[in-house]
């Protein structure tokens, strides 16, 4: 009996002993596919972008520590925060799933809320199209825009002959309305340019309203290879020369230095330094050809957040000291009205034209982790009397403007740079004559 009830006991060990192992087993494959089941929804609510959260975004917090170091103006951080959010959660509305999407969204909405029309976020791609400028080629239709503080929108300033653009018929003063369909009222100038630029041979929609035209364009337009030409050489009626500077880009005060040597070489008595429609560019392109015509002086100073005033100094051992006419219009803007400026303030040159455009500040790139970047008005810049030309511009000594004639307008600032520049060569001609004969 003692034997039967010890095997007895042993296969009711057995019986229990696997049961508890069914029981583990089964309870194991209960939390594996628990598990499983949570990461595959949590994955899915990733991907729809409901577990995205802006204010764990990297590149979000970035962009908020830059805004607060070096964005120039006071801002309410709760405004351009609550911007932010507030444009994540109507794109979740509207179905944006893109956790990228919602991000870039953001980030556009906070530095929009900023209020200033040069400050900008801007993408991966964007970012890698602003660095082409630089290089001075890309592929696009060929004009230089203008954004309208009135009309809060782009406006063409200048079309670069025999590009797309010029061939498809886009006109200087046109006003583009919109490009690929989307609105551009009220969008950073950076993003629009970024957008109408892209790869070879792919085309671009843009809706232009022409002043004076009742109706709008729409004009669908290739892309092509767009080299930004410099500078232009010439000598007009056999005496002055004629530079016609078109960029600030890396470089170029070098490339004119050495015209300004050439034309002095082939017996110019005079030259003409035309910045019409001319954007912008580097800063020290700016000083060094400030410093081809000036040997000594102040050329620019701004000052960060919480930082002294900088200055910018011309760079000794000036070029020429011939007779200088400086030609300005309303295209003429950033370091184009630091040269024009600093030649004014300093008395080296007499200014013809049009006022320009008022652009006196200073922006700067924040690379961001994702790739992309905000550009931020770090300062004002102020010439060497110490104005501030921010929203006012540069006026010229003489005036030579016709309101929505263009060409016309061109035609005469010209001829009356050529009659100021003879007016001061006879002028120092006479100064030198009246010295040689008291000596």
């Amino acid at each position: 009996m003692e034997i039967e009830n010890s095997e007895g006991n042993r296969q009711r060990f057995k019986k229990i002993l696997l049961g508890v192992l069914v029981v583990v087993i089964l309870a194991a494959l209960v939390v594996a596919s628990g598990y499983f089941l949570d990461r595959l929804i949590f994955s899915k609510q990733k991907t729809s972008g409901q577990a995205f959260k802006l204010e764990e975004s990297s590149s979000y917090a970035k962009a908020i520590r830059d805004l607060k170091r070096y964005f120039h103006k006071r801002f309410s951080l709760a405004k351009i925060t609550n911007a932010a959010k507030l444009a994540v959660e109507r794109a979740r509305k509207r179905g944006v799933k893109s956790p990228e999407r919602l991000e870039e969204l953001g980030l556009r909405a906070l530095i929009g809320a900023l209020g200033d029309h040069h400050s900008s976020y801007l993408t991966p791609y964007e970012y890698k199209r602003l660095a082409e400028d630089i290089k001075g080629s890309f592929y696009g239709v060929g004009f230089v825009l203008r954004y309208d503080k009135k009309l809060k929108r782009p406006v063409v300033y200048n079309v670069l002959k025999g590009s797309p653009g010029d061939k498809a018929g886009v006109k200087r003063s046109d006003i583009i309305v919109s490009v690929d369909g989307r609105d551009t009222r009220g969008v950073s100038l950076d993003v629009i340019v970024s957008t109408i630029r892209g790869r070879k041979g792919t085309t671009v929609v843009l809706e232009i309203e022409r002043p004076g035209v009742k109706k709008r364009f729409n004009f669908r337009i290739k892309r092509g290879k767009i080299d930004i030409p410099d500078l232009e050489v010439e000598i007009l009626d056999g005496k002055y020369g004629h530079i016609q500077l078109l960029s600030f880009s890396s470089g170029i005060s070098n490339k004119v230095g050495d015209r300004v040597r050439e034309l002095e070489e082939k017996g110019v008595k005079g030259f003409i330094l035309d910045l019409r429609n001319n954007p912008g560019g580097l800063l020290d392109e700016a000083v060094g050809v400030v410093s081809i015509f000036v040997d000594r002086g102040i050329v620019v100073s701004y000052e960060g957040k919480g930082e002294a005033r900088q200055y910018e100094m011309t760079r000794g051992g000036a070029e020429t000291n011939l007779p200088l006419v400086v030609i300005v219009n309303g295209g003429s803007a950033s370091s184009s009205e630091i040269v024009a400026g600093a030649l004014k303030d300093l008395r080296r040159a007499t200014l013809v034209g049009s006022k320009t455009y008022g652009k006196g500040s200073v922006q700067k790139l924040f690379g961001l982790p994702n790739g992309g970047a905000v550009k931020l008005t770090v300062s004002l810049y102020y010439l060497p009397k110490g104005e501030s030309i921010n929203g006012k511009g540069v006026r010229p000594d003489v005036t030579v403007e016709i309101k929505d004639e263009p060409e016309e307008e061109e035609k005469l600032q010209l001829e009356k740079a050529k009659a100021i520049l003879q007016e001061l060569i006879e002028g120092e001609a006479s100064a030198c004559l009246a010295f040689l004969t008291a000596a």
